[in-house]
């Protein structure tokens, strides 16, 4: 496990990112996720970074966004949604994503209804607390509302969070580009 007293988190908004920060981050995700990350670095146009470093070197990362949800029965939610969570490859299973995901909660409770994202590995957040929609998922699209049944959503309850929220009914968003959850 990791020595957390060693970890420095830095939160900022993608609009003042530096040019070597955001270079970090792309490469962070790309060996994190095995794959070119530059088409997913311009969907976070509104987000806000969480950067661990260890040492002076960036190890883990995670954006969240503010999205739209829409559950069955309530008012829209307003939802930090959660993306680029990603640890480099020779530091997972060390701790250093539990921090991100212990840290973002208090960091967004106050302006956020919920926190969401879609899981890569569900286990993994389950275990942190995260839980599983249930209830059918589809997104708003200009042709009509789309069903998305092969997808995964968690949510992640703040102070805000309805009491009524039902996990087991319907949750929609809008229609965005690359992936929609």
């Amino acid at each position: 496990m990791t020595d957390m007293s060693t970890l420095s988190f830095t939160v900022v908004p993608n609009r003042d990112l530096t040019t070597q920060q955001r270079d970090h981050i792309l490469n962070l995700c790309s060996q994190a996720y095995e794959e070119d990350f530059s088409p997913y670095m311009e969907l976070l146009g509104d987000a806000t970074h969480l950067m661990v470093s260890d040492e002076g070197e960036l190890v883990s990362h995670a954006a969240w966004l503010p999205r739209e949800l829409r559950a069955e029965g309530l008012p829209p939610l307003r939802s930090a949604y959660v993306e680029a969570m990603a640890t480099l490859p020779d530091r997972q299973g060390k701790g250093y994503g539990c921090a991100v995901l212990s840290t973002i909660p208090a960091l967004i409770g106050d302006d956020y209804d919920i926190a969401a994202l879609s899981p890569s590995e569900a286990d993994f957040y389950a275990r942190r607390g995260w839980e599983l929609w249930l209830g059918p998922l589809a997104y708003q699209h200009r042709e009509g509302l789309v069903e998305t049944p092969e997808e995964e959503v968690m949510i992640y309850r703040l102070f805000h969070t309805p009491s009524a929220l039902d996990i087991s009914a319907s949750l929609e968003t809008d229609w965005r580009p690359g992936e929609v959850w």
